[in-house]
């Protein structure tokens, strides 16, 4: 913006500079066309959406700030530990399992069972009974595992299958197509494009001669499976050729790989059709080259050892396949990053593996190390440089990596496998010192998955027990700690398997950003339920979960029936307060009647044990707490980073428990952020206390960081994640969002609860004022810590109604909407993520809403419905003055439809215009005008803008400014606000004017041959015939000049001297006009400017010249003509001066003094003459050949006085007819000076004459001086007679010109008769001798006797045409007195032409006695 200063001068060219173009750019539009909201895009588009940015959205200031600690909380939610970190395999290889850290002992309760048990049977459902009576017909074989992709269950006998749900032991299925044994079976996904939809997967069976896959499809839906159908022919069969098949794996791109007894890989290959070398399926062998078959089989049975394949995994995340024989080697198959390939990397086999254990654990016994029950997968979510655990039938976990060790800190999820190694050992409870003496023994089968491992071991009874290591109650751990637990099964353990073997979220934001490392489930709990595994033995099916932090919590309210229990307390401290403090809000934020109690408790535990802020003076030595460790109960001290005692001390400030009387709530006056950036809330916060000079630190309550750190957890899975995306096909694609209405209002459920929780227990009010200095410090902590809750109350009911904001565009079919929208904002909505719309995108929620209602405005539905969704939903975006806004826009609309008679129109436009009377700051002015300029209601646009004008500057700050009273910048922006308001009239007026201008009626050209087509003239306002249009800009006008408003009268001068329109300015009679005028006047810089400032006062002496001011026109245009600008030519000053002149004559005596008025006029006459003499030196300096384009500039930017003319320009530049001039003008007579001039006039007129003839230089030389006398012939003292004559006749003389050139000459110039004959009568009595030097002696004789020819010679007049009346009696007595005299002189010469003069003189003396 410009400067404040001189800001009231400027109001005019402000407004010129700003509005000029659009004048221009819009006097061609089509007005009818135009809708109150134009690109959906624009901030203008709404103006009351517009202005939400500054007036109604919750303090940017609270919503950063809280934004700011929310993306600390969720980064350091992305900052866990990973399984490599907590290992540290990156030091060296390592043994764990050896300290009393790695697997804490929680406390127990009264049972001597952990208070904290992370594992719940949730069923034991038996063997459906049709399958137990099939077990007494088994002749050979049989089997038994799980699906947990689809939920079921498996049994094989002999060469029968069945099938059935492991949740309820119904859906039994059952397969008895096959002659031969089973001996392996697996559930595989199809290769995409070869079946049928309806195959959704494939059973894949092996007996001892072939290999069989059937369809499997489900009625109902793809994903409940409620029942199972198998197709009773086999899709695919292959012969095994003699391979024995022990086990089968698939891979989710549809490959099949088969383990045999013979130690090698097999591949059933199918496709949809033959090729010309290849047949629809075949088995592949993968482990023997094609030299092998080339050797008899029984030679390589001979010289080769068998060792089965017992265990194939694979790693989806990086298409890794793992094997695993009888004898414990463990071979690494790459599948390519495609996961099409099959490249065996590297085979370890089990001494190896062992010695390699034996080397890192050296004080555990090598039989611990052998042998292996099973091996897992390490996906790349859960560690990148980790890949493979095999674990051992003493419960030794063996951590392997495929990547060398200079590698691994340079490992990515996309490393290919190169080598396999042991990295680390990690021993089973009961090695530690302090450890129980259980320890798991005869592990028989066993399970890892993300973190959690199963250990089936075998006992002395029939009944197997299940040992459960998990770390997910210590994810904070900086060392590897887990949890330990038992559950007894009923009788063997055939399979283990988790339900969902890969955690999912609703919201899975891994498809627009890289691959990181899975969060732990702390984190992940609100969304995500419980995992679920299934233990599968002779008697029945366990289904078994591993209880989330949240579930335990609920267990442990529900068992202490409230949170005062000392496992409650337990679980804070195991969890830190502020982990735990966001787990209790899980409950408490439960809408569910059925939880109304648990929430109860969950809110009391939230706010007894989540802690208070902590501060210390900063000279201690030890930390307040430490955030990165685990609190855990009866464990080494360095885990134990709160104190146990947890009665809690209820404070003044922030919190108070729902039932402590406190009103239901807790109060934050303690609540805010520190100052420092970076911002940690755990970090330890330097304050100075008010008390004193001495720092402290402070920490944030477990109650603060838990509620940022669920609300960040809620909004995870989105706030990474762009808005939208593009669908459909790529020359035509569509935008449709990343996250659906559902996935949307999941977690606008979650939020809401929040909301309703913060919103009942964080309120304003807290004391204010402290006591010591030690109150100070610890209030200036909690002081920070309630600015911290307030500004997160801000930011989350924000985010709700953003979101809500989303959801409610994709109900709309965001696709569609998308199709409005330009490609500017497409994209970035491709771009923009959702934390960016949250945090600083409230321009784009503005945009999204005017696309929405311009969607509705487009299809003329009623926006009631809309409007009212909006204010529910996002109150703050979309208030009352916004649905208000919208209602104007349909009802304007609506009139523009040609269904309404006039009547009903003019009442909808009136009520349309008293609706925007209600909110004159809230519409977008610019298009509500356009829309009832359409609708032809133009004296609405006037008073429309007037009232906004007035309610936008209510207290008159703009004509303060304007007038210079104040110019500070409220006033400059309240003059600007009037500006553009009085603008779209100046629009307006503009097309009803131009459309006045169009005559579509005359003739003209056709353009083409061809029937005659009717055009409409650019500009010309539809429906308004010429004639018409004038008429109603006239009407508009005068309404618009009956405005009180100076500014309004000023908005719409400057619009009429925009377009030149002087004449229609001057007819106007405004009382502001003749200042506005003035004002212009006000002097600029530059030469552009200059030229403005001129026409700017043309304008005002034109205007008092038409009010009858003469007087004042005349003194404009004297300093017009006075003005140093080199705009202003000479010419144009001597113009103004000769007005100016006219003016001061034309003025009447009545209103100016006589004296006064002719001096004045005196003052003016005496610069035009000087003007005049200064325009002949202009034009002399121009003439010369070495003219200097200065000098031509200065005589045109100034009026110079006749000394500055002399001085400056005619003595330097030998300017004589100028010099004489001068002179002249200034009346100063100098003989000498005057008679030098005249020589040198003369000298120089005759030396450009040197080369002509003698007729070219009389002619020449006697046309100059005529020019020359008739300006000076009346001046004697300028015009030397005497010496002039004496002069012309002596070049007569010279060049011999006829008796009369110079009398001829010297007459026309206006010299008297006698005059002239006294003259020459003198001359001839002097008796000069040049006449003799010449050699004519008597040449004034002829001279004088050609004078007194002319007058007695009366056909060309004579006497009566040469000399007055009054003089002509004396003339001729001394003209008859001179003749005798002459007549005398001649008698007494000789010359030659002396008789020929006798005669002549004695004639015209007896004509002259005539007379």
């Amino acid at each position: 913006m410009q400067s404040v200063t001189g800001a009231s001068n400027k109001f005019s060219s402000i407004y010129q500079d700003s509005c000029a173009n659009l004048y221009k750019n819009d006097v061609n539009s089509n007005l009818s066309s135009t809708t109150i909201m134009t690109s959906p895009v624009s901030k203008t588009m709404i103006s009351p959406l517009a202005t939400i940015q500054s007036t109604l959205i919750p303090s940017l200031e609270g919503i950063d700030l809280a934004g700011r600690i929310l993306e600390w909380q969720l980064k350091n939610d992305n900052q866990f530990p990973t399984l490599s970190d907590q290992i540290k395999i990156s030091e060296a290889h390592g043994v764990s399992g050896l300290s009393d850290v790695d697997y804490p002992m929680l406390e127990v309760g009264p049972n001597g069972l952990p208070l904290l048990r992370q594992m719940g049977l949730v069923n034991r459902i038996p063997l459906p009974p049709e399958l137990v009576e099939h077990f007494g017909h088994m002749q050979s074989y049989c089997m038994m595992g799980l699906f947990p992709l689809i939920q079921r269950a498996w049994l094989s006998i002999d060469s029968d299958i069945y099938v059935w749900t492991y949740e309820d032991g119904g859906d039994l299925s059952y397969f008895d197509g096959l002659s031969e044994p089973i001996i392996a079976v697996e559930l595989v996904q199809p290769k995409p494009g070869i079946f049928q939809p309806h195959i959704q997967y494939l059973l894949c069976l092996a007996t001892t001669v072939e290999i069989v896959l059937l369809g499997v499809s489900f009625s109902g839906s793809s994903t409940n499976y409620e029942e199972m159908h198998l197709l009773p022919e086999p899709l695919f069969a292959v012969p095994t050729d003699g391979a024995y098949i022990v086990t089968i794996t698939g891979t989710t791109s549809g490959r099949i790989f088969m383990g045999a007894k013979d130690g090698c890989i097999y591949e059933f290959f199918y496709q949809a059709e033959e090729g010309f070398f290849s047949r629809k399926c075949r088995k592949i062998n993968h482990s023997k080259s094609t030299l092998s078959y080339l050797v008899p089989s029984f030679i390589n049975a001979a010289f080769s050892e068998e060792d089965p394949i017992v265990q194939m995994v694979q790693d989806e995340t990086r298409h890794i396949l793992y094997t695993r024989s009888e004898k414990g080697t463990i071979q690494v198959y790459d599948l390519g990053t495609d996961g099409q390939a099959m490249t065996r990397v590297a085979a370890i086999n089990t001494n190896t593996i062992v010695q390699s254990a034996a080397n890192i654990a050296r004080t555990v016994d090598r039989s611990s190390f052998r042998p292996l029950v099973g091996i897992a997968p390490i996906e790349s979510s859960e560690s990148t440089n980790l890949h493979l655990v095999a674990i051992t039938a003493s419960g030794v976990r063996l951590y392997f990596s495929t990547l060398p060790w200079r590698a691994f800190n340079e490992a990515t999820p996309s490393s290919r496998p190169v080598t396999l190694q042991l990295v680390q050992v990690r021993l089973p409870p009961g090695y530690a010192a302090n450890a129980s003496p259980q320890r798991p023994q005869q592990v028989h089968s066993a399970l890892y998955s993300h973190g959690t491992t199963f250990l089936a071991t075998t006992t002395a009874s029939e009944n197997d027990v299940v040992w459960t290591l998990s770390n997910s109650l210590f994810p904070a751990a900086q060392q590897l700690s887990e949890t330990q637990n038992t559950l007894g099964l009923d009788g063997k353990t055939w399979a283990l398997a988790e339900v969902t073997p890969t955690l999912k979220r609703q919201i899975d934001p891994s498809i627009f950003a890289p691959p990181a490392p899975e969060p732990p489930l702390i984190v992940t709990q609100h969304a995500v339920g419980p995992r679920k595994f299934i233990f599968l033995t002779t008697q029945c099916c366990h289904v078994v979960t591993q209880l989330r932090p949240v579930d335990i919590l609920r267990q442990l309210l529900f068992d202490a029936s409230g949170p005062d229990s000392t496992a409650v307390r337990a679980f804070f401290q195991v969890l830190r307060e502020d982990q735990a403090c966001a787990t209790a809000l899980i409950l408490a934020c439960s809408s569910s009647i059925q939880d109304s109690q648990l929430a109860d408790w969950a809110a009391r535990a939230f706010f007894l044990l989540g802690g208070d802020v902590k501060v210390s003076p900063s000279h201690l030595a030890h930390p307040i707490s430490s955030p990165a460790s685990p609190f855990v109960v009866n464990s080494p001290a360095h885990l134990n980073s709160t104190p146990s005692n947890f009665h809690h001390q209820q404070s003044h400030f922030t919190f108070s428990s729902p039932d402590s009387g406190g009103g239901g709530g807790f109060n934050p006056n303690a609540i805010s952020t520190p100052q420092m950036q970076p911002y940690s809330p755990h970090s330890n916060n330097v304050v100075t206390s008010s008390g004193g000079a001495e720092l402290t630190d402070y920490q944030f309550s477990g109650r603060h960081n838990g509620l940022y750190l669920y609300l960040g957890r809620i909004l995870r899975p989105l706030w990474l994640m762009p808005l939208a995306r593009d669908v459909g096909k790529p020359h035509q694609p569509l935008l449709d969002s990343v996250v659906n209405s559902e996935e949307l209002l999941t977690v606008l459920g979650q939020l809401n609860a929040l909301k309703g929780f913060v919103h009942a227990n964080i309120h304003q009010n807290g004391p204010q004022s402290y006591q010591s200095s030690e109150k100070g410090r610890l209030q200036d902590a909690q002081m920070q810590e309630r600015k911290s809750l307030l500004a997160m109350k801000q930011l989350l009911d924000h985010t709700v109604e953003v979101l809500a904001l989303w959801k409610v565009l994709c109900d709309h079919q965001l696709h569609l909407l998308g199709q409005s929208l330009s490609a500017e904002m497409r994209m970035s909505l491709k771009t923009t993520l959702f934390r960016d719309l949250i945090l600083s995108g409230s321009d784009t929620c503005i945009g999204l809403i005017n696309a929405l209602i311009h969607r509705y405005l487009d299809d003329a539905a009623s926006t009631d419905a809309i409007s009212e969704k909006l204010r529910q939903v996002c109150p703050s975006l979309y208030r009352n003055e916004d649905a208000l806004c919208t209602k104007v826009n349909e009802q304007l609309l609506k009139a523009r439809t040609n269904s309404m008679s006039r009547m009903d129109k003019e009442r909808l436009l009136q009520q349309t215009l008293e609706t925007c009377k209600q909110i004159p700051a809230r519409i977008n002015l610019a298009h509500v005008c356009q829309q009832l300029s359409a609708c032809q209601y133009f004296g609405g646009v006037v008073e429309l803008c007037c009232v906004v004008a007035e309610k936008l500057d209510p207290q008159h700050r703009a004509q303060q400014c304007y007038s210079g009273q104040q110019e500070d910048p409220a006033a400059v922006e309240a003059l600007l606000a009037r500006k553009n308001c009085y603008q779209q009239m100046c629009l307006v007026l503009q097309k009803l004017y131009t459309a006045a201008a169009c005559h579509p009626q005359s003739p003209s050209v056709p353009k083409s041959p061809g029937p005659m087509v009717q055009t409409t003239p650019q500009g010309y306002e539809e429906g308004l015939s010429p004639l018409e249009a004038q008429r109603l800009a006239d009407e508009t006008l005068s309404l618009a000049l009956q405005s009180d408003d100076e500014l309004c009268h000023v908005a719409i001068f400057d619009w009429l001297t925009d377009n030149k329109w002087d004449d229609k300015l001057l007819e106007i009679q405004s009382p502001h006009l003749e200042n506005y005028l003035k004002r212009q006047t006000v002097g600029q810089v530059g030469q552009q400017q200059q030229t403005d400032l001129v026409a700017k006062y043309d304008l005002l002496w034109k205007f008092y010249e038409k009010s009858g001011q003469f007087i004042a026109a005349a003194r404009v245009l004297s300093r017009l003509a006075d003005a140093h600008s080199t705009a202003i030519s000479l010419p144009m000053r001597i113009e103004y001066l000769s007005r100016a002149i006219v003016c001061a004559r034309a003025a009447e005596t009545s209103s100016f003094g006589n004296a006064v008025q002719g001096q004045f006029l005196y003052e003016m006459e005496e610069k035009m003459d000087v003007a005049k003499v200064q325009s002949q030196v202009l034009e002399a300096v121009s003439r010369l050949p070495s003219r200097d384009a200065d000098t031509i500039s200065r005589l045109h930017s100034d009026l110079l006085d006749v000394t500055q003319l002399y001085e400056q320009f005619a003595e330097p530049l030998g300017l004589w007819e100028c010099k004489l001039a001068i002179l002249h003008c200034a009346n100063h007579y100098d003989s000498a000076l005057v008679t030098s001039i005249w020589q040198n006039i003369i000298n120089a007129e005759v030396k450009k004459l040197s080369s002509a003839d003698t007729e070219t230089k009389l002619a020449t030389l006697g046309s100059k001086m005529k020019t020359l006398g008739r300006t000076y012939a009346q001046s004697e003292q300028f015009f030397p007679l005497e010496f002039l004559v004496k002069t012309l006749e002596t070049y007569s003389v010279r060049w011999n010109g006829p008796p009369g050139w110079a009398v001829s000459i010297i007459l026309t110039a206006g010299v008297s008769f006698q005059r002239l004959f006294a003259v020459y009568n003198r001359l001839y009595g002097a008796k000069d001798v040049v006449w003799q030097a010449e050699g004519k002696p008597n040449h004034l004789l002829k001279v004088l006797a050609d004078m007194l020819n002319r007058l007695v010679d009366s056909s060309t007049g004579g006497l009566a045409a040469l000399v007055p009346t009054a003089d002509r009696r004396a003339l001729i007595g001394q003209c008859v007195e001179a003749v005798g005299v002459y007549l005398t002189d001649l008698f007494c010469t000789t010359h030659a032409t002396s008789p020929a003069l006798i005669a002549e003189f004695r004639t015209l003396q007896g004509k002259l006695e005539l007379l």
